[in-house]
């Protein structure tokens, strides 16, 4: 008895250590909100390198593909991310099946003035 007790023990720990933090995201603003001289482009997301023409990752669900591109934006250390569509791919042909997104992960200019209206 003890020693599944131990086992039990030493396996939540090891899934404890393995446990995934929720991703940190960064707010998303319409192309609207914004001035175009208040912010820089860190990089664009989802479209920015020659496999993306053949072939893009896709998710289950649009949700998933907009939690993954935030979360990559935040690592890039963006301040946000600006212009951002989400897509449902429909053919199994050139590029996987499922939703995708692409945005512009941006920082914002040390002047530059508050944001207008809501971020969402």
């Amino acid at each position: 008895m003890l020693r599944k007790l131990r086992v039990a023990a030493a396996l939540a720990s090891l899934c404890s250590a393995f446990a995934v933090a929720a991703p940190q995201t960064v707010p998303v603003y319409d192309s609207t909100q914004i001035a175009l001289d208040s912010y820089t482009v860190v990089k664009r997301m989802g479209v920015s390198e020659w496999r993306s023409a053949f072939r893009l990752s896709g998710f289950g669900d649009e949700q998933t593909a907009r939690d993954a591109l935030l979360a990559d934006a935040a690592r890039l250390g963006a301040d946000g991310v600006i212009n951002l569509h989400c897509l449902g791919q429909t053919d199994g042909i050139f590029s996987s099946a499922g939703y995708y997104c692409y945005g512009n992960a941006i920082k914002l200019n040390a002047r530059a003035p508050s944001v207008a209206g809501e971020q969402r």
